[in-house]
């Protein structure tokens, strides 16, 4: 835990991250002046969108703003998560003033055990089953980093015997000093985020941090299909899930979770008894159950909370229905391994909508995985580029909006549904691309897609 008594901290980039780092100097003692690439209008309607400005009023005693550089010197500064190293307002510093992330921050005055889950998907859904896990064990367990409430806001209050679950990015690993969780975990690695990295490797060096940070006394956790993160050294102990035979400590087996983690192998639960039975969340179940046998959460609370376990979201998400056709939200597969996954089991027919804004990924593992797939409805910036990867394979069309694109789709769906003898179908919304070409963000995008629905004549589903 630092001293920050009279210190000037510069906090960059002020959304939630940065405001629950402003608010924690500020309690104690330091003088905190926030810095941002965007004029000061923008700044307060994003705090005022996010329910913020009170929080923000008390997080800074001074705003520096429109790209513009503090002119005094810091003693520490803290960066948010999507503001890079090589930031411009970050260039010359003295190499004697600390420059570390607001995870980093919050680390530092947080005594519950954490648990750092990171992975190209699955982060999110994982992340919050896991403190729903806890939860059911009788701890108190906050999820906590990306999934929306900062580690900063809440690290004093959790007490040790606490859970600390955090998602984090390669982002926030990049700027840990000290941050040593109990538990790391990898879900997996795909290529993304590669408009901000120089190449693959770089994207998964930084994700590699997490292994090297395992304390001896703690566990590294990750998938028997992720080559990479396999293949790292750790000093904790390691826990895999995945497929038995590639040495899975949890797996699935005779229709159940099997695990070992250090125990005699012994069923769980059975599949059929999980609240999610989308392939990406049997997965993700897997994982969750691996986490919480490195947090030495009892077998009956795990099996519990994997049985009741509410999911997100905006991650695969059913959401209405018209006769026999399903509309599936799945905007947060904002990258081409995200779609990959999720198709992968996925029931036969499905109408696919995909596209957005890229990330610079390249879309040619999407022909791999069409076999369900029968017609493409592409969108966005990125839908010619789609088109192309897909051209041969599946059948494509073009929609200039959600609106048109859903109602296309359904109508698409439908007739699929009375030429299969009433099969029911599927019109998924998948993107493979981010939002912003569109929308303001993957949430917004996912709710469009909900009300395009209604519009073309489904009933919502709660």
């Amino acid at each position: 835990m630092g001293t920050y008594g009279d210190k000037l901290c510069w906090v960059v980039g002020l959304a939630r991250s940065g405001c629950a780092a402003g608010l924690l100097l500020h309690r104690h003692g330091a003088r905190v002046m926030g810095v941002d690439d965007a004029d000061e209008a923008a700044i307060r309607l994003r705090w005022g969108n996010e329910g913020i400005g009170n929080q923000a009023a008390s997080a800074f005693d001074e705003l520096v703003t429109g790209g513009d550089r503090p002119s005094a010197l810091p003693d520490l500064v803290v960066v948010s998560p999507g503001v890079p190293l090589d930031h411009p307002v970050l260039a010359d510093l003295p190499g004697s003033v600390p420059v570390i992330g607001e995870l980093e921050l919050g680390a530092r005055f947080c005594r519950a055990d954490m648990a750092a889950i990171t992975g190209t998907n699955g982060k999110t859904t994982t992340t919050e089953m896991v403190a729903h896990l806890g939860r059911k064990a009788g701890r108190r367990a906050e999820a906590l980093g990306n999934v929306g409430r900062p580690l900063s806001l809440v690290a004093e209050e959790l007490e040790p015997g606490d859970l600390a679950i955090l998602e984090v990015s390669s982002f926030q690993l990049e700027s840990v000093r000290e941050f040593r969780p109990r538990v790391g975990a990898v879900l997996n690695l795909a290529p993304d985020h590669l408009d901000r990295y120089a190449d693959l490797a770089a994207y998964y060096a930084a994700k590699r941090i997490l292994a090297d940070i395992v304390p001896a006394d703690g566990a590294f956790v990750t998938w028997t299909e992720c080559p990479e993160a396999l293949g790292w050294t750790t000093k904790g102990r390691r826990i895999l899930f995945g497929r038995a035979g590639g040495g899975a400590d949890v797996f699935f087996r005779d229709g159940a979770i099997w695990m070992s983690g250090g125990h005699e192998k012994q069923p769980l639960l059975e599949t059929a008894q999980l609240a999610l039975q989308s392939p990406p969340n049997l997965l993700n179940a897997l994982a969750a159950t691996a986490i919480g046998l490195a947090l030495d959460l009892d077998p009956g609370a795990l099996a519990a909370g994997l049985q009741d376990f509410p999911g997100l979201p905006h991650r695969h998400q059913l959401v209405a229905r018209r006769g026999l056709v399903a509309f599936i939200n799945d905007t947060k597969a904002t990258n081409v391994h995200a779609v990959c996954a999720g198709l992968a089991g996925f029931p036969d027919p499905v109408v696919l909508i995909a596209g957005g804004s890229g990330k610079g990924e390249d879309y040619t593992p999407l022909a791999g995985v069409m076999d369900q797939v029968r017609h493409v409805v592409l969108i966005g910036q990125e839908g010619p580029a789609i088109g192309r990867a897909l051209a041969g394979v599946v059948a494509t069309s073009e929609a200039g909006s959600m609106d048109e694109a859903v109602s296309c789709a359904a109508d698409l769906a439908a007739r699929l549904s009375a030429d299969l003898g009433q099969r029911e179908t599927v019109v998924l919304l998948s993107p493979a691309c981010a939002s912003f070409d569109m929308f303001a963000n993957y949430g917004q995008r996912g709710e469009a897609f909900a009300i395009a629905a209604v519009k073309a004549g489904a009933d919502p589903v709660d």
